[in-house]
């Protein structure tokens, strides 16, 4: 038996307690530089942030791992996921985004990079450890900091105004993402028949199957529930709604493409949405909340 610290990552293990460690102590400390250092400065060092993360998104290409797969592994530098999306446009975001896309960058952004950090999927290797798996492991953990870093900062330095009244965005830019991300995978897929990517619709090898052996098609479940959910979700299959969100073929439960995820990113959007907004739009929140208050008083007065 190895060395804990030898390891790969596990979930719970040193090497898993490290990279959590390590995502929370930099946030800490980049929002306590940031504000010691100003507005300046500030923006300096989110904009090197995100463009260093952008060029990563390419340069990725170069380590071994990705050598070994080409042409393959190009496919990667574009917009595999929701993570991969963010990291591509985040630093457009930042300098030219409007309102809205900025509400996503911040919400989605935090949360998706958090949550790669709880549940690191891509750095759950197998196999005998060598130097390709190892930087793919840092490259990993590494680009996921700036999605949680840098929308923090845009709003804790005042680069961006959160409102909980324009939650309803992010749902539908949500939707617009996948849509993206779902049109590249046909592209790959029956288009170009790229290796690696189902080249049919249905059976075992389809788009359209979460079920699929490919791991690179439905990274952000557009298609579907991976199948590691099912344990907890699967419960739930047979009763969404027909055709809206499921339909079968050939006896099989399959996901209608984005549409079927969207209720639940709007469920968790009115949960989580004013979770976020509060440390920075309690102000508002509580204005708004008077004055809804205020206008149905006088409501009821006026009926009496």
């Amino acid at each position: 038996m190895g060395l804990p610290i030898l390891e790969f990552v596990r979930i719970g293990n040193v090497w898993y307690f490290l990279f959590i460690a390590f995502l929370i102590g930099f946030t800490v400390f980049s929002v306590w530089l940031c504000r010691k250092k100003g507005q300046t400065f500030s923006k300096r060092y989110i904009s090197i942030m995100l463009w260093a993360n952008f060029a990563l998104h390419f340069l990725k290409q170069f380590l071994p791992g990705a050598i070994a797969s080409w042409p393959y592994s190009l496919t990667g530098s574009l917009f595999p996921n929701l993570c991969a999306v963010l990291v591509f446009f985040g630093p457009f975001i930042f300098h030219f985004g409007n309102r809205y896309v900025k509400d996503y960058f911040y919400y989605i952004g935090i949360l998706s990079g958090t949550l790669v950090y709880l549940v690191p999927t891509g750095a759950l290797f197998e196999g005998p450890m060598g130097a390709a798996e190892w930087c793919e492991t840092f490259r990993f953990y590494l680009c996921h900091i700036p999605l949680v870093v840098c929308p923090l900062l845009m709003v804790d330095r005042g680069f961006h105004k959160l409102d909980w009244k324009r939650l309803w965005d992010i749902p539908v830019i949500f939707g617009a993402v996948l849509l993206i991300i779902s049109l590249q995978v046909v592209l790959f897929g029956p288009v170009l028949k790229i290796p690696g990517y189902p080249t049919d619709w249905v059976g075992p090898n389809g788009i359209l199957n979460r079920l699929a052996p490919s791991n690179m098609h439905n990274q952000s479940m557009q298609f579907g529930p991976q199948p590691g959910v099912d344990k907890i979700l699967g419960a739930a299959y047979p009763y969404l709604i027909p055709y809206l969100m499921t339909y079968k073929v050939d006896g099989q439960i399959y996901f209608t493409p984005v549409i079927w995820i969207l209720p639940f990113i709007a469920i968790g959007t009115v949960i989580i949405g004013p979770l976020m907004t509060l440390p920075y739009g309690h102000a508002d929140m509580k204005a708004d909340i008077e004055a809804l208050k205020a206008r149905r008083r006088a409501k009821k007065s006026t009926k009496s």
